[in-house]
């Protein structure tokens, strides 16, 4: 070991030296939530956020034995409790190339990302199979559908019809096209029948004809993960640090790409 005596010169400056670039004393370089939600508040789109919670219509949990003709969730498994509005935003292109390094990409699904609470200050919780409802903005959707009859004439499509665009069946060999106000009415987002001008029914076979309809409606997506299970930081509060938690990054997919049932 070396006996040399330690350093006790005081190394000053010399004269037109640039002083050194990185400072004596960093300054906090947290990240600011507050300023994180209010960025998805200000750029963010409108999201209904419903909030589902499992189907208890089954006889018991030994063996899940859930009615698959229920009313009370159409036979998806989850019901939805409590609606609120949040604001979030779609990723870009560059995030999908991050995600597609931990899975695959597939179609109809997107990531959103959603801040840590709602516009009163509660916190905002995004669950698996929660739904995500634009209202501000619609899609062009289409589905074939099977008339059947029914007491208030009415027959309900996935989703509520926002905008009419087309509808027609087959008829004995002929295309039957079908018009808005002639032969249907839009009710509550539904199909309401004119009296004489409905699709064929066989009552002896129980069996109605086909038709497609093509309509505008809100999309519609489910919750499928999280892509990270907790996002929280250290946040200077006050000079104290604090650990927050910053916006959601949540993976959705088009609701009719995840539970293919006639009805939502």
């Amino acid at each position: 070991m070396s006996n040399m005596p330690k350093p006790d010169q005081v190394l000053t400056d010399r004269a037109n030296q640039k002083p050194s670039p990185v400072p004596v004393n960093i300054q906090d370089v947290s990240l600011n939530k507050q300023s994180f939600d209010q960025l998805l508040q200000n750029r963010g789109i409108r999201f209904i956020h419903k909030k589902a919670v499992p189907c208890v219509n089954m006889r018991s949990l030994d063996d899940s034995s859930h009615d698959p003709n229920c009313t009370i969730c159409n036979g998806n498994g989850q019901y939805y409790y409590e609606e609120r509005e949040v604001y979030g935003i779609f990723t870009s292109n560059s995030l999908q190339r991050n995600f597609e390094q931990q899975g695959f990409w597939e179609i109809g699904t997107a990531v959103v990302t959603i801040p840590t609470e709602y516009d009163d200050g509660t916190q905002c919780e995004v669950g698996m199979y929660d739904q995500l409802v634009i209202p501000d903005y619609t899609v062009r959707m289409y589905e074939l559908k099977e008339y059947y009859p029914t007491s208030n004439s009415q027959q309900q499509l996935r989703y509520p019809i926002n905008t009419f665009e087309f509808m027609s069946s087959v008829e004995s060999g002929t295309l039957t096209t079908y018009v808005k106000d002639t032969d249907f009415t839009i009710v509550d987002g539904n199909i309401q029948w004119i009296s004489g001008q409905t699709p064929a029914y066989d009552a002896t076979a129980d069996r109605g004809s086909v038709y497609n309809v093509v309509y505008y409606s809100n999309p519609t997506y489910v919750v499928l993960n999280h892509m990270r299970e907790l996002r929280v930081t250290q946040q200077l509060i006050n000079g104290v640090k604090t650990a927050v938690r910053l916006p959601q990054q949540i993976l959705v997919k088009r609701s009719f790409l995840v539970n293919p049932s006639d009805t939502e």
